[in-house]
């Protein structure tokens, strides 16, 4: 039986981070650039369970998925983020 297609509105997985200060990071920096996000596991991993839970997952629509992974791949992304506009 074949898999089903992936709906664009669709969560799926665009990075798994071990640390949850570097997904909140990555967070913000997609919301700064319109691509809503989900972090699951994050209450876990900053409780010292991470491990357990296997990290935090930051999961983005399947039809954001492609410019959000080219939006983290970019080292100057960063960089150019007002942090100061963030509600954290």
């Amino acid at each position: 039986m074949a898999a089903a297609p992936v709906r664009n509105d669709e969560l799926v997985l665009l990075e798994t981070f071990h640390d949850p200060t570097q997904a909140h990071m990555a967070r913000g920096l997609l919301d700064t650039n319109g691509i809503p996000s989900v972090m699951i596991d994050v209450a876990m991993a900053g409780s010292g369970l991470g491990g357990v839970v296997g990290g935090v997952k930051l999961k983005v629509r399947a039809a954001d998925l492609a410019s959000a992974k080219a939006l983290l791949a970019d080292p100057m992304a960063f960089e150019d983020m007002d942090w100061s506009d963030q509600d954290w």
